[in-house]
């Protein structure tokens, strides 16, 4: 076997699509999947995403609802290790699988429910579906199109990549759990807490209202106010697009020589994002900049950026990147043998591992395929409960994590850590994180942690920092390849110093390769891998902007990267290089989209040209006054739609028989439900198809994640904390987005002041308060100057 996973048996048995995803992710790095699909497969069984999402597992075909089948798939469950299923709790029960019932039968077992909303919010009793989450939850609205008004369709599959991360983020925590308590316990993430997980960068309640992006349409182009910031989509004198970031050290006063503004731009000493936009720069960035882009073509307008080292990438379709030479140079296409197009190319598992073999995935089987080899699977030995080694409240209790990041993603990847109970420690130079000047989005990337100052140009910080490493378990950072090396902290060094030590790098493109040392911003790689020609619509040019991007996703993969590692980790003894660029992350949260034998893009599914949808039953639709949306793909849903439209014929109509059918005949069936929305306001269509059993949602039109903050429910829940004496006064920000019935994690804090924990730490890894004193009079390392009070923060672009 091969891949950090190998040891660990995994049942999905899940009509949902996030479970797909999560078993995938789950299955690329070595774990043992069972697919459990119903008999004839799942409504999405035959669209062209199997290709990617259900490729190296098996596949067997149960219908839970029957006693026989039932008792089978308990007959998996008794040799598994993770169960992951989509069930609310009350249809759980009334199948006997439900937590209380699973953990007085399988004791071991780490149950992953994958819900709508989550038990203990409002919307606990709406359906599943990830376009009605969006309608619901406001999501749709969140970038806006430049289109047309209204919401707009989730061109990009963002809610189901997000909960299948914070599933298998979960699950491997819980199985952490498991090897110290002995036993598992049921794990629950929701569409909601995958929308809300996905936000806390633009996101926060502040009382002051400051914040580094403007609310509203986050993808307008005046976002950031007169933040000294340009990131977005240009349009070059080819036609063609291109994104671009100015962020890193004298990143804005490159980028305006580049474009031939250098000499209407002020010099700016220090970290360039804490100086506003004076009038005319704020007319330059924000205006002047679009005719500029228009001088050049595409491809010489990024050859002149990364000359200047400035970020640029290009903006394509998706699975287009597969054919670039750096996807090419670190092995990350891989080619499959399909019965449709005869080979298919694809992203590659997205994590590395210098210590494990890679996997190597195969097809995706036919349904039903592993039917035959139902007894052997149920005859493997059964997973069992054993004895407390320690009790624990949180389920990463007891792991360090070592932080040498600065920018968003992997400092979130850690902040996930911290929430689930890791001691996470940020360890910045004295100038601090760039990302700093930034107060919101900062404190959604390090909320929770402990921070320490040290100058590690120096050789008595570097010996400090050597001494945490030798008590950690993990260490990140996301430096430029080399400069680690330089600075101390590269692997081999560490590695001598902690053998246990997983080491986990996430840079942009990779540690080696022809684009290794160009900078890396989100969203530049997400448009590079095609997510704003998904959220664009066929025959569209690309969105501007679109829900999700690699800053999240490569924080996610990160997080379940590390738990991985770690858990080998209890089997050999030995730490691990793990390696996490963001262009890996990218690759694989677009791969449902890939190459055919012609390398030609081949999409999983397109949203179509009036950004309504990918189906006729899955999309929005205008009422009188608005907009419905309806998620009724399955049997049962689509005879409900049909009965609440006044056509129960339909159900039994040859061309709508059957999910695949009804695909076939998608065109007729909008042409046939267009008129009777149309016709209607929002409420009248959702009261009809509602009280049918239809499942549909009204789409908000308003922003719902800002009123959210404030809502008393979510606080309870640990979704939201609160803090009223933080660095930047009183403020309300996300938390917890993973909910565990026996050792819950419990997000807390605020991001840290710079140097907040200095002296604590340097005093729990041995030195004395008078070699504390020396360390920070000699500049080798520095303490905050006060841990109470409103720091100055200039920065707002409200």
């Amino acid at each position: 076997m091969s891949g950090p996973l190998d040891h660990l048996v995994v049942i999905e048995a899940a009509q949902s699509m996030p479970a797909a995803i999560a078993a995938m992710l789950l299955a690329d790095h070595g774990a043992d999947v069972t697919k459990v699909e119903p008999r004839g497969g799942a409504y999405f069984a035959h669209d062209l995403t199997r290709k990617s999402w259900d490729r190296g597992k098996r596949s067997v075909e149960l219908d839970i609802a029957d006693a026989a089948d039932r008792a089978a798939l308990r007959g998996l469950l008794e040799g598994a290790d993770i169960f992951i299923h989509a069930m609310e709790e009350k249809a759980a029960a009334a199948l006997g699988l439900d937590a209380p019932s699973l953990k007085r039968d399988f004791p071991a077992l780490v149950v992953v429910a994958l819900t709508a909303y989550g038990q203990d919010t409002p919307f606990a009793d709406r359906p599943y579906g990830e376009s009605l989450a969006a309608a619901l939850l406001g999501t749709m609205i969140d970038k806006g199109s430049p289109f047309r008004p209204g919401p707009v369709y989730l061109g990009h599959p963002a809610l189901h990549y997000g909960q299948a991360f914070l599933g298998v983020i979960g699950a491997l925590a819980a199985v952490r759990a498991r090897r110290e308590t002995g036993t598992g316990q049921r794990v629950e993430a929701s569409l909601l807490d995958a929308m809300i997980a996905q936000s806390p960068m633009n996101n926060w309640w502040q009382e002051d209202g400051i914040s580094y992006i403007k609310k509203g349409d986050s993808g307008a182009v005046d976002r950031f106010g007169k933040t000294r910031l340009i990131t977005g989509m240009f349009e070059c004198g080819d036609g063609r697009f291109l994104q671009f970031h100015t962020g890193g050290p004298g990143g804005f006063r490159a980028a305006m020589e580049v474009l031939g503004f250098g000499d209407r731009i002020q010099v700016v000493k220090g970290p360039e994002m804490a100086t506003p936009l004076n009038d005319e720069e704020y007319q330059i960035a924000r205006v002047g900049i679009f005719d500029a882009f228009k001088a050049k073509p595409r491809d010489e307008w990024i050859r002149l950026f990364h000359a200047a080292d400035v970020a640029a990438l290009p903006v394509l379709e998706p699975a287009e990147v597969l054919l670039d030479d750096q996807v090419d140079y670190v092995g990350q296409r891989i080619a499959l043998p399909d019965p449709d197009f005869g080979t298919i190319h694809q992203a590659a598992p997205a994590l590395i591992y210098a210590g494990v073999e890679r996997v190597s995935p195969t097809p995706a089987p036919a349904i039903g395929a592993h039917n035959a080899d139902l007894a052997a699977l149920a005859a493997r030995p059964a997973r069992m409960a054993t004895a407390a080694r320690r009790a624990i409240r949180k389920p990463l209790e007891g792991i360090r994590v070592v932080d040498f990041s600065s920018f968003f993603a992997v400092g979130y990847g850690g902040r996930l850590l911290s929430d689930l109970g890791a001691d996470v420690i940020k360890v910045e130079t004295p100038d601090g994180d760039q990302m700093r000047p930034l107060p919101d989005c900062f404190d959604a990337a390090q909320r929770g942690k402990r921070d320490i100052v040290l100058n590690l140009k120096t050789p008595e910080a570097l010996e400090a920092a050597y001494r945490l490493v030798a008590e950690a378990d993990v260490v990140t950072h996301n430096l430029r390849p080399g400069k680690a090396d330089k600075l101390g902290i590269g692997y081999e060094k560490l590695a001598s110093i902690n053998p246990k030590l997983i080491y986990a790098y996430m840079p942009g493109y990779g540690s080696k390769g022809p684009k290794a040392l160009l900078k890396s911003f989100a969203p530049l790689v997400s448009g590079w891998t095609g997510l704003l020609r998904e959220g664009g619509g066929e025959g569209n040019p690309p969105t501007r902007s679109v829900f999700g991007n690699e800053d999240y996703n490569n924080g996610f993969l990160a997080a379940a990267g590390i738990l991985m590692a770690l858990d080998r980790r209890e089997l050999t003894g030995k730490g691990d290089y793990m390696e996490c660029p963001q262009l890996h992350s990218s690759l694989w949260t677009t791969s449902e989209h890939f190459l055919d034998a012609d390398h030609k893009v081949v999409y999983g599914f397109r949203l179509d040209k009036d950004q309504a949808g990918i189906n006729a039953l899955d999309r929005i639709y205008r009422t009188r006054d608005g907009w419905l949306c309806i998620a009724c793909r399955q049997d049962e849903r689509f005879a409900a739609l049909a009965a609440a439209i006044g056509r129960p014929e339909l159900a039994a109509d040859p061309r709508f028989a059957d999910p695949r059918a009804r695909s076939r005949s998608d065109a007729a069936l909008q042409e046939l439900l267009t008129p009777f929305f149309a016709a209607r306001t929002s409420a009248e269509a959702f009261a009809l198809l509602d009280a049918a059993g239809a499942a549909c949602e009204i789409a908000r039109e308003t922003s719902w994640v800002q009123e959210a903050l404030l809502e008393d429910w979510a606080f309870a829940s640990n979704r939201v904390v609160e803090d009223k004496d933080s660095m930047y006064g009183h403020v309300r920000t996300f938390g917890s987005f993973i909910h565990f019935d026996e050792t819950p994690g419990f997000a807390q804090g605020t991001a840290p002041r710079l140097g907040h924990h200095t002296r604590e730490i340097l005093g729990e890894i041995g030195y004395s308060p008078a070699e504390i004193d020396a360390l920070i009079a000699g500049g080798k390392a520095m303490v905050a100057r006060s841990v109470t009070g409103r720091i100055d923060s200039r920065v707002s672009a409200a």
